[in-house]
Order: structure tokens, then sequence, then C-alpha cells
């Protein structure tokens, strides 16, 4: 009894020896990690004037950094980069035997080696790369970065494209209105014998209230129909204008000279603490 216990703790230590063994192999003969940062000021997209009565309109801050954050790791970013930079061809030759890999596929490996961060009360956002080269961590951060910022002007343009359509169909409207509105008005003129040229403002409104209101409606929506028609040329001019990104590049990722990992020291002391266990196992 007391050989078969013994038996089987030197089995269970020699498992034990043998798997730290393994994990410090590992580690000594991963190939190195490179991580490089590229740092970026988001700023929300403010859209001044948005409604007819200069209302203001903004992400709120926490979901802004949120989706900011979601964007850069979505596949509508990451896609550009791999266009960009090539990586189906690239990484095709590292971990598909040489044949190209698909564009979707090779997102979601780029998606594993990135990191996005966020500075708590700032705008600012650090997005870190790793890769097994320092020179492709840099420029895969730095590519992401230039990715994003050319996303966000996309979707600033397409909001403004979308608002032109909005107020398009609001001038629209507007202009069945006023056609209503004046043959109502005219209707009424001729109905209530309105003298031409029209009385003063306080006559008209004591001699004929209902052509007189009519009139003020008209002449509202009348207003309304220009202020309008004005949001429309001004949205429409800034579309045709150049367009500068939300996104800043503050610090440019430059190739890391040291890698972040694995750790060779830890993986030579697991070696060796391992090899106790499996001597005594024995």
């Amino acid at each position: 009894m007391e050989i078969r216990r013994k038996k089987t703790l030197g089995f269970a230590l020699l498992l034990f020896g043998l798997a730290l063994c393994g994990v410090g192999l590992w580690l000594l003969l991963s190939p190195a990690q490179y991580q490089a940062k590229v740092k970026i000021r988001n700023e929300p997209d403010v859209i001044a004037d948005s409604g007819p009565f200069g209302a203001t309109v903004y992400d709120p801050y926490f979901y802004f950094i949120k989706s900011a954050s979601e964007s850069i790791q979505s596949e509508a970013v990451l896609t550009n980069v791999v266009v960009a930079l090539n990586l189906n061809d690239m990484w095709g030759k590292k971990y598909a035997g040489g044949d190209k890999l698909k564009t979707r596929r090779t997102a979601e490996l780029l998606k594993r080696r990135i990191k996005v961060q966020t500075t708590p009360r700032t705008l600012n956002m650090v997005i870190r790369a790793t890769s097994e080269n320092s020179n492709e961590a840099a420029l895969i951060a730095n590519a992401i970065a230039e990715a994003f910022a050319k996303y966000r002007m996309g979707k600033r343009r397409q909001l403004m494209l979308d608002e032109i359509k909005v107020f398009d169909e609001g001038y629209r409207l507007e202009e069945q209105r006023i056609k209503v509105g004046s043959e109502t008005v005219e209707q009424l003129r001729k109905k209530l014998s309105v003298p031409n040229p029209e009385p003063a403002e306080e006559q008209l409104k004591t001699n004929f209230p209902a052509y007189f209101y009519e009139k003020q409606k008209l002449n509202a929506g009348e207003d309304f129909y220009e202020l309008l028609g004005k949001k429309i040329e001004r949205i429409k001019f800034d579309v045709n204008q150049p367009q500068h990104s939300s996104v800043e590049i503050i610090e440019v990722a430059t190739p890391p000279t040291s890698p972040i990992g694995p750790d060779r020291l830890l993986g030579a002391l697991l070696c060796g603490i391992g090899l106790f266990p499996s001597v005594g196992g024995f």
C-alpha cells in the first residue's frame, strides 16, 4: 500500500514537473513579441446649428468614447488597414503556407493584436499593436490610427448627407403648405373683400381677423421655408469643402526596441523548477 502511494505521488510529481517544463520551454522558444503604440485625440463631431433653430447635437462623453473604441476595432476600420498594408499576402505567407488569406480572416487576426486604451476625463486614446516584428507593430499601429481618422471623416460626411435628406423632405412639405396657405389667404381676401392696398395691421386684425391670422400663419411658414433653404445650402456647401478629421494623431508609433514578451527568465526558472519534481518522480 505504501509502495503504491509513493508511486502515485511520484507519477503526480513527474506530471507536475513536465507541465512546468512545458510552460517554461514555451516561454523560451516562442518568438519575441513587440508592442508599438500610437496616441490620438478623438474629438466629438459637433454640428453647429444642426436644427433649423440653431440646436447643437453631440454625443455624450462616455457613449462617445465607448463607441470610438468599438469603431477602432470594427471590421470597417480594420479591413482598410488590411488592404493598406497588404496583410492578406504578408500574413498568408506567415500563417497559411503561402496561400493568400481572406480579408475577413485577416481582420480577425489583426483584431487580436490590438488594444485600445482611454485616458479618464480626456479625449485621448492609445492604440497598441503587437507583432513578432518591431517594424510591423509600428506600421500596424499608425495604419489603424490613419484608418480610424478617415472612418470618422466618412461618418461625418454621411451624417451631413443624411441631414440634407431630412431637411429636403421638410423643405418640400413646407413648400406644399405654403402653396395651400397662399390659396387660402387669396380666397379669404376675395371673400371678405379685403381692400388693396391693405389697411394697417391693427385695422386689418380688427376688421378682417380670419384673413389676418391666415396671413400671419402664411408669413411664418414662408420665413421657416426660407430658413430651411439657407440651412440646406449651408450643409451642401460644407459637404463640398475639404473634410478635416476629428481625429488628431498626437504621438506617432515608432518601432519598439525591446520585446514585451515572452518572459525568457521566467521560462528558464520554470524549466529549472520543473526538473526537480520530474527527477523526484522517477
